[in-house]
């Protein structure tokens, strides 16, 4: 495939696209009639050499991921400050996350939280497993999601939900993508909506793998939270975040929520806490990869070098490799 440069358009239509938008909805959302956009998608598929909308997309994430892995190549639009840069305005990550958001705090400490991200791509290729374009498309769908949590977009799962994106993803099982759409509908006060995805996503009718009971508690409590403004639902978050036995999402949306609800009253000294708690799972993410194998976030990761034969030493650690979600 080419790696042409393309303009603000074309960068427009293919995060659109990576959103699973369809190209009425490129059309509605950038301005254009479909007709027209359906030429423009035309002419941007040939300008970066692929055949249909899934070549495009996937060729749109290779990119972001090429770019998420040379930071010094990304725009000033798109890069996070790095951990150097927290440091020289002397603010810690909380305080910067209190001043900006989450994801600007992360930086690229962010790519080690939330589902499918470096210690899942690592487990994945250490147990000699690819993606296919289904997968491929269901991570960046989740990636994006995972962003607009931390960013506070809640209007995002709106979006998804408005479109019918969201029920699709809890008809097909992504239990992962489902809870995360349904936080963002708890966090941004759409009740009605988180509502009726949380019940979607809990009936064993419809779902072969319906909420987990952690699952369902991390929601319960962000209505609590967010949508009823009881006291107790910010315990149960604490309850959640500090429980080690959680699964790493649920732990993870719990700590991000408790952030966002601490900004929204003002509580910057509990806010910063969310957020350094945060970053702290990060690190020992990172830790976890480095006993694995794997050096993250160098130029010469160890990722590729997994099919190479273990050492005594090293095979102890890189067994206790599991796929995280």
């Amino acid at each position: 495939m080419k790696t042409n440069a393309i303009d603000v358009r074309g960068q427009q239509m293919l995060e659109l696209l990576a959103e699973g938008a369809s190209a009425r909805v490129v059309a509605r959302k950038l301005g254009y009639s479909e007709g027209t956009t359906r030429v423009y998608l035309h002419n941007l598929y040939s300008a970066i050499g692929v055949r249909n909308k899934t070549e495009a997309v996937i060729w749109h994430l290779n990119r972001v991921r090429r770019q998420d892995s040379q930071p010094a190549s990304v725009g000033p639009s798109e890069a996070a400050p790095s951990t150097a840069s927290v440091a020289a305005v002397g603010a810690t990550v909380g305080e910067m996350a209190v001043a900006e958001d989450l994801y600007t705090a992360l930086g690229a400490m962010g790519t080690f939280l939330g589902p499918y991200g470096h210690l899942w791509e690592a487990a994945l290729r250490l147990k000699g497993g690819r993606m296919d374009e289904k997968m491929v498309a269901r991570r960046a769908q989740a990636r994006l999601l995972w962003r607009a949590l931390l960013k506070g977009e809640f209007a995002y799962g709106k979006m998804l939900f408005d479109e019918g994106i969201a029920e699709r993803l809890a008809q097909q099982d992504a239990a992962a993508e489902g809870v995360l759409v349904a936080c963002l509908l708890s966090m941004g006060g759409y009740s009605g909506a988180a509502a009726r995805l949380s019940a979607q996503l809990g009936d064993k009718r419809r779902r072969s793998a319906p909420l987990s009971a952690r699952e369902a508690a991390l929601l319960r409590a962000l209505h609590d939270t967010f949508e009823r403004s009881a006291d107790y639902g910010i315990g149960a978050l604490q309850e959640i975040a500090g429980d080690s036995a959680r699964a790493p999402l649920v732990k993870q949306a719990a700590l991000v929520a408790l952030f966002h609800a601490a900004r929204a009253r003002k509580d910057a000294e509990r806010a910063q806490r969310a957020a350094d708690a945060l970053w702290t799972e990060a690190e020992s993410a990172r830790q976890q990869l480095e006993a694995m194998g794997v050096r993250p976030l160098t130029r010469e990761s160890a990722v590729g070098r997994a099919a190479r034969p273990a050492t005594a030493e090293g095979s102890g650690a890189r067994s206790k490799a599991t796929v995280v979600r």
